[in-house]
Parts: structure tokens; C-alpha cells; sequence
């Protein structure tokens, strides 16, 4: 079984990048041009730059907590393969999980606000080791269920 939530990844790239140009566009049109003649409900030109600034600033802090993830799994073969890419931006680093499917004990979803986090946990010669949190904020209700149903069954 494969899953992976690339249709979503691009969505929120799309999203970021389109925010960014409305962003720039708006607040040097405010500033340079007189839009805003006066006061537009209490509020001058630059006033109005400012609010939209923080707009944005409080959407890019809200998409930076959710921390979305490009996901990838498979369980083909004789190993799990978790692979994962931040969409934040400046994090650009690829990371990948093999997991041998006779090495493997089991995986515990973390709920906290704004994300959900999964942790797999192998069997090492010292005992059970864990992964680090990895975010499948980014995974649809749908492709959620998928991934839980193929990890129970290679679970012990």
C-alpha cells in the first residue's frame, strides 16, 4: 500500500506563494499609491500596511505551528518506508524512515492543538527504541485511517 499527500503538498506551496505576492502588492500599493486618501475607518494608509502585515505575519505563524509535512509511505517489500519534507519554509532537508517489518512494534499518534505527530517504535537488541515525532498534520482524515490500518497489521 502506498500513501502519500502530494495533491495537498502543492495546495499549501501554491497557497504560501500566492500569499506572499498578494502581500508585497498590497502593502506597496498602499504605501505608494493614494488608495487610502484619507482615513478609512480610523485609519491611514499606513495604518493599513501595518494591519495587513500582521495579517500576514499571524498566517505564516499559524502554518509554521501546524508544521505540514510531504508524506510518503510504503509498505512493500520487506521493509516500512516512511518518507517526509517540511513545507516550512527554509527546511528543505528530506528525511527517511526504513523500518524492517519483523523489527517493527508498533507507532502512537500524538495529539496536540493545530497538529497531530506519529512515533514508530522498533525492536533493538538494547529493548524498544523510538523514532523522533514526525507531523502527518498534512494527511486527510481518509489517508489517515489507510496508514493506521497498514501499520496495525505489521504491528505486534
Amino acid at each position: 500500500m502506498e500513501i502519500e499527500n502530494t495533491k495537498k503538498s502543492v495546495r499549501i506551496n501554491q497557497i504560501q506563494y500566492i500569499s506572499i505576492i498578494s502581500f508585497m502588492v498590497l502593502v506597496i500599493v498602499l504605501v505608494t499609491t493614494d488608495l487610502v486618501r484619507h482615513e478609512f475607518l480610523g485609519l491611514n494608509k499606513y495604518h493599513w500596511a501595518v494591519v495587513v502585515a500582521l495579517a500576514y505575519i499571524l498566517e505564516n505563524i499559524y502554518e509554521y505551528l501546524k508544521d505540514f509535512n510531504y508524506i510518503y509511505f510504503s509498505d512493500g517489500g520487506e521493509k516500512l518506508l516512511f518518507r517526509y519534507a517540511s513545507l516550512r519554509p527554509f527546511h528543505n532537508k528530506r528525511y527517511s524512515i526504513e523500518i524492517d517489518k519483523n523489527k517493527y512494534q508498533g507507532y502512537k499518534i500524538l495529539r496536540k492543538p493545530l497538529k497531530q505527530k506519529i512515533v514508530f517504535y522498533v525492536k533493538t537488541p538494547q529493548g524498544t527504541a523510538k523514532y523522533p515525532p514526525v507531523s502527518i498534520t498534512g494527511l486527510k482524515e481518509e489517508e489517515l485511517n489507510q496508514l493506521k490500518h497498514a501499520l496495525n497489521q505489521y504491528a505486534k
